[in-house]
């Protein structure tokens, strides 16, 4: 804790609360720029849309801004259904969140009491530790195999304490995933009852094997199944903070009773709704990323850089060093990356794919500073 912190603080406060570490985001533009005087600095750290958001977004918030002064619909019924069509789902399989990590906060609230377990990748996505942990959960972590979720040792750490499995689909911060029969084989092997499988698919729009596992087609399984989706990242809209979950009804009327009134603003749902039929400004983001990834997966390699398959948007190459002296030199080069220190993976950097000129820019800017830090 901060040494200004009040000494009273941990006989009111649970252990469990104050022992939680913050979470880390990317470093923010306008911090780098301050702190080092660097101008025009791109950031290549947090997996945003380089193309930025749906030009229908952007028209229906303009639109929209005359009546913000009205609480928006609580359960947003107008986007709950347009999901629920664009799936093929009643719109009580729906649930809205701001962000896709909220939606992880209510699973944690109605499924986790103090001492039940969760089990996660170890190196994955901090919020699914971080959520347990609020709720006085246990985060059992479970390492990688070959940068990939280790189904077989995930089902192995379940226990009959365990309440929630997080399993992300691609990976995030490794971009990796698994098979279809590698996941029903994961399915079948879970208790039918006492727990609820968190499939996170925050970057499903841009996977292209066809080999990997659609959680949607799992929902009636007889393990209960809970789907998460974003408008942050392909719909290029991280700044609204839109998340969906799917599940079956059962499933989101619990949700439902922790999740707080107005919990997606009015302009947000503007935003998903229009966004959600910019069919156009999809494909450029996936052609822009496809094309992305080839050029930087290329120079990468040619750089001997081992370089982790990724079906995500952005890709982390590891290094047989502790890679901080390389994320430093690239903050000094105005080019801000994700060293992944904090995902437990000190030797390895993610970069998000940039526009094609913030590709350049840090490739540029990487052949630079590796040869100072060899």
């Amino acid at each position: 804790m901060d040494v200004n912190t009040p000494g009273w603080l941990s006989e009111v406060v649970a252990s469990h609360i104050l022992s939680i570490p913050p979470y880390v985001p990317g470093k923010p533009v306008e911090e780098l720029e301050r702190e080092l005087g660097v101008e025009r600095a791109v950031k290549m750290a947090s997996n945003e849309n380089p193309l930025g958001p749906s030009p229908r977004a952007l028209a229906a918030v303009q639109q929209h801004l005359r009546a913000s002064h009205v609480y928006p619909e609580s359960s947003a019924p107008r986007l709950r259904t347009a999901l629920a069509e664009r799936y093929g789902l009643s719109p009580d399989s729906v649930i809205l969140g701001n962000g896709s990590d909220e939606i992880m906060q209510f699973a944690a609230h109605v499924f986790i009491r103090p001492g039940d377990e969760a089990v996660m990748g170890a190196n994955a996505f901090s919020m699914y530790r971080i959520v347990v942990e609020a709720f006085g959960g246990i985060p059992v972590q479970v390492p990688l195999k070959r940068h990939a979720s280790d189904l077989k040792a995930m089902a192995g750490a379940v226990t009959e304490r365990t309440r929630i499995v997080f399993l992300a689909v691609p990976n995030s911060p490794t971009g990796t995933i698994v098979s279809r029969a590698e996941f029903e084989g994961f399915l079948g092997s879970l208790p039918r009852k006492g727990l609820l499988l968190v499939v996170d698919e925050a970057y499903r729009e841009y996977v292209r094997d066809p080999d990997c596992p659609i959680g949607l087609d799992y929902l009636n399984h007889e393990v209960p199944v809970l789907v998460l989706r974003t408008f942050s990242k392909a719909y290029g809209l991280a700044g609204m903070r839109v998340g969906y979950g799917m599940a079956r009804e059962w499933i989101v009327e619990l949700l439902n009773r922790v999740r707080p009134p107005f919990n997606v603003n009015s302009l947000a749902q503007t935003a998903a709704l229009a966004a959600l039929d910019d069919e156009e400004h999809v494909r450029r983001t996936l052609t822009a990323a496809r094309e992305g990834m080839e050029y930087l997966v290329g120079e990468l390699k040619g750089l001997g850089f081992e370089v982790i398959p990724s079906e995500a948007n952005f890709v982390a190459f590891c290094m047989n060093r502790d890679a901080r002296p390389v994320y430093e030199a690239l903050l000094r080069e105005g080019v801000i990356v994700r060293h992944l220190g904090s995902f437990g993976m000190p030797e390895c950097i993610r970069v998000t794919i940039g526009t094609h000129s913030e590709n350049e820019r840090f490739v540029h800017a990487l052949k630079r500073v590796v040869p100072c830090t060899a």
